[in-house]
């Protein structure tokens, strides 16, 4: 079988993630399967040892490219794509990108697998999804190993941050969108249900054993001493690691002989602000004068091995766990184990027919202790058994052979049963979201047939003269076969605009132009809607651009799913700016707080027409927003296509250019009066987020941390305002950008203060 397997850490690093990726590759490796890893990694370069090739993909930096001429928010950065969007969206798009460019010149493979951690294969999944060639027929099944979203809770960290926020979205889409999930303990696979769809299809398969510890004569001898409690793993509150120093220290105050050393990596403790190794240093360095507790760094692997075979007991107080390779680790070295309840540990500590440790509950306050003080009074024989027996249960658990063959069977059965959609999967369907499915999902069942599939430019024309060639010459190159223009004119007043528009009637016999009196760009837009012939409808502002393929690779989306309302790209920006806009599928509660797309759309036209079309209260601006907003409701979904098909023209007299705060916060108050039970149902979510990130007219990419002017500043906080956003700009891209945005954070003070 050939097999790629897309992961965010590369062996040898240290890590849970990387630990995994090592033991899975060399167990198909060893197998006789051919295994390609795609990993991130510090350092580029592939390596190859007979059936595995382990690539490794180091993140572009956007810090260390500031000194190239390009625009540092457009796609001709080397940084690209981490220049314009968050840390792990990047990431998984520069990955997705990677495997499609490995395919084109190595072929298919059978099967990809990619871990949940950090949405990283969003993006591949997306693209998938949307009809990219190199994907077709490759099923994509996802390990379910440690997903952020579920992490932020026991962390006690804030989770609405849009960066953090952004990256679960990305997480729970990835497990709707796989066609395979597999998770290594039935605790994370509940967890997952719980949160996302108790119906979900998740197959449970242990992780494989390093094949380094499966032969006993070839590990450390174990020589427990008593009283030596090692805990080792990262210092992170879901550890429990702060609950264990808690215990502990109420022990030692008792009289209770031990020493306790926790070996781990640092974290930054979210609820004080400060890093773990600190906050524990401080609050316990009493118990570390007197030698009762030791907090190590890291060790190498065989340090620690060496290590570990003195502990007369290893900890394990996890408040969240999976499959964690402690565990795993210490039960093939043959260690007392002491663990906590209602984790996924226990799945490997314990069946119904061995016990391999002593497991305690947190939940129960005196439960840690007594369990202690057990493990403190065996003798060492009864220590030697106890590690002896953790060792035969994890073997019988994870023993290579054993995973693998459960592997094989559940990528097969996922390619046998692996098939083309025709739902897009979304956060905003139950049982996760508050919107059901369109009631129609076949709207097109009474289509003509000579018409099904057209689509129909809808252009609102507003002396555009100067730019409307371009934008026809744009459709005209489109690679669409049926198309049909429709040119709104809404009472233009600028006579070079009218003249062109004479011009382009006489030329061009194939288009429609309607002219009317000014009735706002909403009205025209529905106007050309009503007598559009196409099953499609697409708009496209008389100044804007589009590439030649959108309209082809829209159409193609339309058809295959039956949810898809309306199909939109990302943006790139062009006369006075060169920035790109990534944008992102329509999704709740986020939609209601800031757009997520532009105007420029393909809408399938009786879902667009049965909403009620754009609203002409909205006259002024957002009226598209509200549309998709509305659309959305009635459970129809807009995707995007992760590449630049839609050119957006940026002008100083354009409508948007001049919109202003109190402008958008008055439509703002509009949308949501429209849509009064959407925002009550989104309501606690739509407060955190706002709670968290600011106001939201003001954001710009949910992928990104950004949290930039609030209403009602005083001079101080405008001074650390202007500050902070040099300091972004700056890191952004150079004086020059600092300078252009300078004079536009002047001019939002300047309305702010009016």
């Amino acid at each position: 079988m050939k097999i790629f397997l897309i992961a965010s850490e590369c062996p040898p690093v240290p890590g849970g993630i990387a630990t995994y990726v090592g033991n899975m590759a060399a167990m198909f490796s060893d197998a006789g399967h051919d295994i390609t890893v795609f990993a991130r990694s510090p350092q580029t370069g592939i390596e190859e040892k007979n059936k595995l090739k382990i690539i490794k993909i180091v993140p572009k930096d956007t810090y260390l490219l500031n000194s190239t001429k390009a625009h540092p928010r457009s796609e001709t950065h080397p940084a690209f794509p981490h220049n314009v969007m968050g840390y792990w969206g990047a990431i998984s798009y520069q990955l997705a990108e990677e495997v499609i460019n490995y395919i084109r010149t190595h072929a298919q493979p059978d099967i990809i697998e990619s871990e949940d951690y950090s949405g990283i294969a969003y993006f591949l999944l997306q693209k998938k999804l949307l009809g990219c060639p190199e994907l077709q027929r490759v099923p994509i099944v996802l390990n379910l190993h440690s997903p952020q979203y579920l992490l932020y809770p026991p962390d006690k960290m804030p989770s609405y941050h849009l960066c953090d926020y952004w990256v679960g979205r990305m997480e729970k889409f990835c497990i709707l969108a796989a066609d395979g999930i597999f998770a290594p303990t039935q605790y994370i696979a509940q967890q997952v249900k719980t949160t996302l769809n108790p119906d979900l299809d998740i197959e449970i398969i242990p992780l494989p054993a390093p094949q380094k510890l499966l032969h006993k004569e070839q590990l450390p001898l174990s020589l427990p001493t008593p009283g030596d409690i090692v805990y080792f793993g990262r210092l992170e509150v879901r550890k429990g690691i702060i609950p264990l120093l808690e215990a502990c220290s109420q022990l030692w105050d008792a009289g209770i002989n031990f020493q306790l050393t926790a070996i781990g990596g640092d974290t930054w403790y979210h609820l004080q602000g400060c890093y773990m190794k600190a906050y524990l240093t401080e609050k316990y360095r009493q118990y570390i004068n007197s030698g009762k507790l030791i907090i190590s760094s890291p060790l190498p692997q065989a340090q620690l091995y060496e290590r570990l075979k003195k502990a007369w007991c290893v900890v394990l107080p996890s408040l969240w766990e999976n499959f964690p390779n402690t565990c795993l680790e210490s039960m093939l070295l043959g260690k007392a184990i002491l663990a906590s309840s209602a984790v996924g540990h226990v799945e490997m500590l314990q069946t119904a027919a061995m016990q391999g440790g002593l497991i305690f509950d947190w939940q129960n306050s005196n439960d840690f202790a007594n369990k202690l003080n057990q493990v403190l009074s065996y003798s060492t024989t009864e220590i030697l058994e106890l590690g002896s027996k953790a060792r035969t249960l994890i073997l019988k658990i994870s023993a290579p052979e054993n995973v693998l063959s459960k592997r094989i069977a559940h990528l097969k059965k996922v390619i046998g049963q692996h098939e083309d959609r025709n739902i897009f999967p979304s956060l905003n369907y139950l049982p996760h979201g508050k919107v059901s499915y369109p009631s129609s999902l076949v709207v097109d069942i009474d289509i003509d047939i000579s018409i099904k599939g057209r689509i129909s430019i809808c252009i609102p024309f507003y002396n555009c003269g100067h730019y409307i060639g371009e934008t026809l010459n744009s459709v005209f190159a489109s690679t669409y076969p049926d198309l049909e223009v429709i040119i709104f004119n809404d009472g233009s007043t600028e006579k070079k605009s009218l003249e062109t528009l004479a011009v382009i009637e006489q030329t061009h016999s194939n288009l429609k132009i309607i002219h009317s009196k000014n009735l706002g760009v909403a009205t025209a837009r529905n106007k050309m809607a009503e007598i559009a012939s196409g099953e499609y409808i697409a708009f496209l502002d008389a100044d804007d651009q589009i590439s030649p393929t959108f309209y082809t690779q829209a159409a193609k989306v339309l058809k295959q799913y039956q949810n898809v309302g309306f199909v939109a790209s990302w943006i790139k920006e062009f006369g006075n700016s060169e920035k790109v806009w990534v944008a992102w599928n329509t999704e709740f509660p986020y939609l209601l707080c800031h757009n997520t797309l532009g105007v420029c759309t393909v809408v399938r036209k009786a879902a667009y027409l049965a909403a009620g079309g754009m609203k002409s209260v909205l006259a002024e601006n957002l009226e598209d927003y509200e549309c998709w907003v509305n659309m959305c409701e009635k459970g129809w979904l807009g995707v995007v296509i992760p590449e630049l098909h839609y050119f957006y023209r940026i002008r100083s007299d354009s409508r948007l250019q001049n919109s202003n705060r109190e402008q958008l916060l008055y439509l703002y108050e509009l949308i949501a009066e429209e849509h009064p039970q959407l925002y009550q149902d989104y309501g606690a979510e739509i407060y955190h987020l706002l709670n968290q990130n600011g106001a939201s007219w003001l954001w710009d990419n949910p992928s990104q941390n950004t949290v930039e002017l609030n209403v009602n500043m005083t001079g101080m906080e405008i001074l650390s305002l202007v500050t902070n956003k040099l300091k972004k700009v700056y890191s952004d891209g150079g004086i020059s950008l600092i300078l252009n945005r300078s004079l536009l954070v002047g001019k939002s003070l300047l309305r702010t203060w009016r």
